[in-house]
């Protein structure tokens, strides 16, 4: 409570949940399943084996699910104690990746501990948001120290998941982490000089790795090269095409068939529009835009600083996901292998990002009102 004069700002504790963001999660994540099982059910039957495993992703989307709940269930400066411990074991983690990851199609982005595949990438996103609310819940942002050191993090934790090599995640990490500062309060005259250097840097990322710079040739013009870089965008608009207002029919789409390439992840959207249709893929858009919205309404109006900048950071990294995956499949942008949250096969981005929505949860059942006494 704060007494300014005759106004009191009290904060209330209210039993009521945001039900729309509760409720279009839980229809992504039914979407997502049902269209895995799509893919399994049919890839087994037709070709003897499958990419995805049902049973493992609705295993992952359960503890997803408990995950989800023990965040909301959170008291609300919890996470502001563990954030910097979370930092160094991400960091940790991010260079074991890189010495002892497993190697897959070309990168390292898994650590296999015990069994279970952790993709290290999504945990070191969740940290530094994390990192950034202790920071700046207590510091000024600003030409000082501080403002600073969290810039290097932000910079380290990028390089080193482009080191993996995963520019798309090492953008969207970078990129979360700018933004979140720059609404925390960064000065536009600090902003701006780095967002245009930041510009620069990846433009010369794109042309300086000759596979980069051919995904990138390959969306202007993907029908140059129908069989090599320019396939997956022609193989992902013909799904779309194919399964037109109402689709095909769940389990009928031939792109599952090994035609169209991680079907199950980077373009499980083109499979829900095959099978699906327009009108299904325009309603997961939807409730993709519903979630993003909600989550910025729940940050600006979240009477502690901690947990604002924190679940602005959350709304951030899955606004800026999913715009980055959706445009690749409908080619507004070029793809860069982002999976898409709650529906993409994924065990650590599924689980982590229930946990950043069963977080923001937590926080919208506080309000802060401004009595006049």
């Amino acid at each position: 409570m704060s007494i300014s004069g005759k106004t009191v700002e009290i904060i209330r504790f209210s039993r009521e949940l945001d039900w729309i963001l509760l409720i279009s999660s839980l229809l992504l994540l039914v979407l997502g399943l049902i269209a895995l099982y799509s893919i399994e059910r049919i890839q087994i039957e037709t070709l003897g084996y499958s990419n995805v495993s049902f049973r493992s992703q609705l295993l992952y989307s359960i503890l997803g699910i408990i995950v989800g709940v023990s965040a909301f269930r959170l008291h609300i400066r919890f996470l502001r104690i563990f954030a910097p411990y979370l930092l160094y074991l991400s960091l940790f983690l991010l260079i074991l990746t890189l010495f002892f990851g497993t190697y897959t199609r070309g990168s390292v982005r898994w650590l296999h501990i015990g069994g279970i595949y952790i993709q290290t990438s999504d945990i070191a996103r969740l940290s530094l948001i994390l990192y950034i609310g202790y920071v700046f819940s207590k510091e000024q942002i600003g030409w000082n120290f501080h403002t600073l050191i969290t810039l290097v993090v932000i910079c380290i934790f990028s390089y080193l998941t482009l080191c993996q090599p995963d520019y798309g995640s090492a953008m969207i990490t970078f990129l979360v982490g700018l933004l979140m500062m720059f609404s925390a309060g960064m000065p536009i005259s600090m902003f701006l000089p780095i967002f245009l250097a930041s510009v620069s840097i990846g433009y010369k990322l794109i042309f300086k790795a000759s596979y980069r710079e051919r995904r990138f040739l390959a969306f202007l013009d993907p029908w140059k090269d129908p069989y090599g870089d320019g396939y997956q965008y022609i193989q992902a608009l013909k799904a779309f095409a194919r399964g037109g207002i109402f689709g095909v029919g769940l389990g009928m789409g031939e792109q599952k068939l090994n035609i169209l390439p991680e079907v199950h992840t980077d373009l499980i959207l083109a499979h829900i529009g095959e099978e699906l249709g327009f009108v299904v893929t325009l309603l997961g858009i939807f409730l993709y835009l519903l979630i993003c919205i909600r989550m910025f309404r729940i940050a600006l109006s979240c009477p502690f600083k901690f947990s604002r900048i924190v679940v602005l950071g959350f709304a951030l990294s899955l606004t800026i996901q999913a715009i980055i995956n959706i445009g690749g499949e409908i080619k507004l942008l070029p793809l860069t292998g982002v999976p898409l949250p709650l529906l993409s096969s994924g065990g650590t981005s599924r689980i982590i990002t229930l946990f950043m929505i069963g977080y923001a949860l937590g926080v919208s059942r506080y309000k802060s009102e401004v009595l006049t006494v």
